[in-house]
């Protein structure tokens, strides 16, 4: 009832609509039940532009999918989280979410997926000028799909187009393509963080 009344436009209504599903849940221990009714509620919240209620239940929503090993379900709501971080400018949240969807895609060995997100999250550590950690994914994107036997040259280029003024280890390190190798280098490589704290000083090499 709660979706439909968000078809019709009547969010009031569907928010408490939804907020009632949600409560009569909790009470019987229905894990599905808050989990969708929670994601629902947050795109109600969305839709009104209620923006933090929205992230405050999408989240607990993304954590019970998880903690009922529903990993795909966990990772469409954690996506809504990253598009809604970015939108308010929130960038950290909107790494930490897109940290989630890559380390529950390396446990199901969705490579794609792990490369796609990879992908978005070096491109929002380029556009906040963290150049060395942007340079590291867009790597672990060509060793991740050069073991699956896939092909991106444009991150080739993205990562040849992120200015080596600020990146001194490049000029040391040539570009790693070998998994394992690349591991070493970023030990995080494995879990859900994927940041190498490197100091940008300007002495040269």
């Amino acid at each position: 009832m709660g979706r439909f009344k968000i078809r019709l436009g009547d969010y009031r209504e569907a928010e408490e609509l939804l907020q009632e599903s949600i409560s009569i849940a909790r009470r019987i221990s229905d894990r599905w039940g808050i989990a969708d009714g929670l994601e629902t509620l947050g795109d109600c919240f969305q839709l009104q532009s209620k923006f933090d209620e929205a992230a405050s239940a999408l989240e607990e929503s993304c954590l019970l999918w998880q903690q009922q090993s529903l990993p795909e379900f966990s990772e469409a709501v954690a996506s809504t989280l990253v598009q809604l971080k970015r939108s308010q400018g929130d960038w950290d949240r909107a790494l930490f979410w897109l940290d989630h969807i890559i380390a529950s895609c390396r446990s199901r060995k969705d490579q794609m997926e792990v490369a796609n997100s990879l992908i978005d999250k070096g491109r929002i550590l380029e556009s906040l000028h963290r150049y060395d950690e942007a340079a590291l994914h867009f790597e672990a994107v060509i060793a991740n799909c050069r073991e699956g036997g896939y092909s991106w040259p444009l991150e080739r280029a993205q990562l040849c187009a992120i200015p080596k003024t600020v990146m001194k280890w490049e000029r040391r390190v040539p570009l790693l393509c070998d998994v394992k190798k690349l591991q070493r280098r970023l030990p995080q490589l494995t879990t859900a963080s994927l940041k190498l704290p490197i100091s940008i000083g300007h002495d040269q090499p």
